[in-house]
């Protein structure tokens, strides 16, 4: 099943890895980026690295990424050379502006598997592709709809890019944030779509602020997202709860499906006096992925 939450936490913290790995999440990021400190990225390291040589997913539990650091491209490969690779579903790659840079870290897993003898579980990628204006409108932004065979998703973050822009932080001014965020948010679902790939909603900071978040994941389903990013364990319950399909929509679904399977010399249908062609029954297929159940 593809996941609907990925709880960030951080890489030098064994009790919030420990607490992460035991919620409810369908996949936690143990970042060596942003959550940790310039002065605490080896014991990150060494930390994520003990974590995952030691672990022993039961069957529901959640994936396991990891999110490196790629201002400094020797730096990240450092990190990926000392992680055991088998124990990871994939990496998260912040500050993503190019589709040669998702080529490179291809090539580096590549090599890096290879030294492992891993074959049948190549590691993933997920790019976060909008911390940067050069993400977002360098002529290399473009390039990230190619997708690339590693790439499980795209998201959004806009914490750095406030930084690039020369901005005040988000939160000091409510309607230019929510431009910026809009935007943003928009850009990473057009290009994960193009690329043919999952969309990840961006974290909501606001971690208490449950109306809040609801109203933010249904936002992302509306749009078109398949999941999204949280900060804290407590969030992981309203994400899944907010991102499910409405029961109405699951039965709209089903209908299309039926009409599907018991026409199958049929491309275009009637269903309560609307037309529905490919589009709605692809639609219909992927709310019921979403839903759990086979279309």
């Amino acid at each position: 099943m593809t996941p609907r939450s990925y709880l960030f936490v951080p890489g030098d913290s064994v009790r919030k890895i420990d607490k992460a790995a035991s919620s409810s999440a369908d996949a936690i990021i143990l970042d060596l980026e942003d959550s940790v400190a310039p002065s605490r990225k080896d014991e990150a390291l060494r930390t994520t690295r003990d974590f995952l040589a030691a672990w022993q997913p039961a069957p529901d539990a959640p994936e396991v990424w990891v999110r490196v650091n790629t201002i400094d491209s020797n730096m990240a490969l450092a990190e990926l050379s000392a992680l055991p690779l088998a124990r990871m579903t994939g990496v998260f790659y912040p500050k993503l502006a190019s589709h040669s840079q998702l080529v490179q870290m291809g090539h580096w897993l590549d090599a890096l598997e290879q030294r492992d003898g891993l074959a049948a579980q190549p590691v993933r990628i997920v790019g976060i592709i909008t911390e940067s204006a050069a993400a977002l409108a360098g002529e290399q932004a473009a390039t990230l709809a190619r997708g690339h065979p590693r790439l499980r998703g795209y998201a959004w973050g806009v914490e750095d890019l406030s930084a690039d822009l020369g901005r005040v932080p988000l939160g000091s001014a409510a309607s230019a944030d929510r431009r910026i965020a809009e935007s943003v948010q928009l850009h990473c679902l057009y290009t994960a779509s193009a690329a043919g790939v999952d969309a990840i909603d961006g974290i909501s900071t606001a971690i208490h602020d449950i109306d809040a978040l609801t109203e933010a994941c249904q936002t992302a389903v509306g749009l078109g997202y398949t999941a999204k990013m949280a900060i804290h364990p407590g969030q992981i319950d309203t994400i899944h709860q907010a991102s499910a399909p409405a029961a109405s929509t699951i039965e709209w679904a089903e209908r299309v499906q039926a009409l599907v399977r018991d026409h199958p010399e049929q491309s275009v249908f009637s269903l309560d006096g609307h037309m529905l062609d490919k589009p709605h029954v692809d639609i219909a297929q992927r709310i019921l992925a979403r839903a759990g159940q086979k279309a």
